[in-house]
């Protein structure tokens, strides 16, 4: 009913969104389903591999007590942590492709707190795992048991068939059993994609173990981060000595040369030097773009000027490829894009976001400039998208393409000057490339160092 307002209109009521209704929960219940029945089954399998695991495990545990097993103790750790990487993509595309990582030591070792971690999923996985595995797709036997009684009943006459509190031995027990399978079969139809999401809720905590940094193991990634800083400021030297000797140093030669040819020239063939004065703006023109070129290669006016969410717009601009910009700050979301195929930017009236200092700002800005020219030279692709996450605390950088996939570090993309120069700043870099594509690269500058 509509209530009457005091100027004498009516004033709509108003709509609250609630639950959704039977239809759309079966729906959305029979969607997830095959996905929870396919990890369940999945879990199920190598939840018997891990009780063997356990017991081999244990065999090779009793046996190093005696100095046997010490050479057998490596191979297994090694099978251990591949078996723990395996259920750690599996468990992380059911939570949504959330990436699941465990800092591992250098060696394998029984101390490693990422081993002690794996062991205790193993046991769980093995034991408590399975059982919930094996429940949940027992449900599933036996919905399809209820619901097809008439069918086996049929089949075997001469068979009088029991099933859970329930004897068929004639038709209408038969048809009893049918309707009740069907209710059996809506309760494993809910009942089973929770029961996923609890099994991988439960391994993604045993999966993932905290690092237990020491003092030593500190000092040597600070001293490695050290030397890949000094390497790729001398790489960026180079490239700056590479440029001048290129570009800028050949023009002025260039120009030098013709200056002598003019000033010969009004001495014999006063007629050829207009042309030769033209030809020399020319050089010298090209020379100035030169050295622009290579200012901006250093430190972009743009990225001084308006920061490091515009000079990443611009950088989509100009990319060969079609490529989108979306921008997230510490305050909330905001989603804009760039590109040949984008239009204007929605988010330009929204708060800026925030300032990091001006060396993780060049940095993360030449980190996508690699990032795009080699999407536009290998990748093949035919969009590419710049997720940036601007905080007070660090600037995460995602740049994603549709192209070939394959890509490998050190093979001539400039992945390892991308990995020196976040490790500069104590940052992290990663490259998940599979043949076929995506390529997703995801960098992470921190701002307080």
């Amino acid at each position: 009913m509509r209530t009457p307002r005091i100027d004498g209109s009516t004033a709509r009521p108003t709509v609250r969104p609630g639950r959704p209704g039977p239809r759309a929960f079966a729906r959305s219940a029979a969607r997830r389903f095959p996905a929870a029945a396919r990890y369940l089954l999945l879990c199920l399998g190598t939840g018997l591999a891990a009780l063997v695991g356990l017991c081999l495990l244990l065999v090779v545990l009793a046996l190093c007590l005696v100095g046997v097993g010490l050479p057998l103790l490596p191979p297994a750790l090694r099978l251990l942590r591949r078996s723990a990487d395996f259920h750690r993509r599996r468990v992380g595309a059911r939570l949504g492709g959330e990436r699941l990582r465990t800092p591992y030591g250098d060696r394998l070792s029984l101390r490693d707190p990422a081993a002690g971690k794996d062991l205790l999923w193993l046991l769980a996985h093995g034991t408590a795992g399975t059982a919930l595995c094996a429940g949940a797709l027992t449900l599933c036997s036996h919905a399809f048991n209820w619901l097809t009684a008439p069918v086996w009943w049929q089949l075997l006459p001469d068979e009088r068939g029991k099933i859970i509190l329930l004897t068929v031995d004639s038709w209408p027990m038969a048809a009893a059993a049918a309707l009740g399978g069907i209710g059996y079969a809506a309760v494993t139809l809910v009942a089973l994609p929770p029961l996923a999401d609890l099994h991988a809720r439960a391994s993604g905590r045993l999966l993932v173990a905290r690092p237990r940094v020491s003092l030593a193991h500190r000092v040597r990634e600070l001293t490695t981060s050290r030397s890949e800083a000094l390497d790729a400021h001398a790489a960026e030297l180079r490239r700056i000595e590479r440029d001048l000797h290129d570009g800028a140093q050949a023009n002025l030669v260039a120009v030098s040369l013709r200056l002598g040819m003019i000033r010969r020239a009004l001495d014999q063939r006063p007629e050829q030097a207009a042309a030769l004065v033209d030809s020399t703006q020319l050089v010298a023109e090209q020379a100035l773009e030169s050295l622009r070129s290579l200012v901006r290669g250093i430190h972009p006016p743009l990225l001084a000027d308006r920061g490091l969410a515009e000079a990443v717009r611009s950088l989509a601009a100009r990319c060969a490829v079609p490529t989108r910009v979306e921008l997230h700050n510490s305050e909330a979301p905001v989603g804009s894009s760039a590109g040949r195929s984008a239009g204007p930017s929605p988010d330009r009236s929204a708060d800026p976001p925030p300032r990091a200092p001006a060396a993780a700002e060049a940095a993360a800005y030449f980190v996508v400039s690699e990032a795009l020219a080699n999407v536009a030279r290998h990748s093949g692709a035919r969009g590419a998208l710049v997720r940036l996450r601007i905080t007070t605390a660090a600037i995460a950088v995602r740049v994603e393409d549709d192209g070939r996939g394959g890509a490998v570090e050190g093979a001539g993309s400039g992945l390892p000057g991308l990995r020196r120069r976040a490790a500069a700043f104590d940052g992290t870099t990663r490259l998940s490339s599979p043949p076929g594509g995506p390529t997703i690269l995801e960098v992470e500058i921190p701002c307080g160092s």
